[in-house]
């Protein structure tokens, strides 16, 4: 992952930019706009749980276990199951990972925004 460079003396090009944010895009693990949602959802939440997704989504149970599988193989979520008096329940945390990556592509869009 490409870090975006935080010295607001230094900034970089829209173009520049533009391409750091392609170059992201278009890693294997975010080439999924639903994958982008997750990431969003669960770090401004830090933790969700299966069915919290589902609705936040709108995916089907299936594609949303997909798109968690992705994720979890690129190290950017754990998913654990807990149990309640309720039963078990999928819970979906992000990572530091997940939050960098979370973190990075906010500060490209501020960025962007800003010129």
């Amino acid at each position: 992952m490409i870090r975006v460079d935080e010295n607001p003396e230094d900034p970089q090009t829209v173009n520049e930019l533009i391409e750091i944010l392609s170059i992201q895009l278009n890693e294997p693990v975010m080439k999924s706009t639903a994958r982008l949602m997750i990431i969003i959802s669960l770090a401004l939440n830090k933790k969700l749980t299966f069915t919290d997704l589902l609705e936040i989504t709108s995916l089907g149970k299936g594609s949303l276990s997909n798109h968690l599988d992705k994720l979890k193989e690129g190290g950017l979520i754990n998913i654990k199951t807990v149990f309640s008096g309720m039963g078990p329940r999928v819970l979906i945390e992000i990572t530091r990972e997940g939050m960098l990556a979370y973190e990075n592509y906010s500060k490209i869009l501020k960025k962007l925004l800003s010129h």
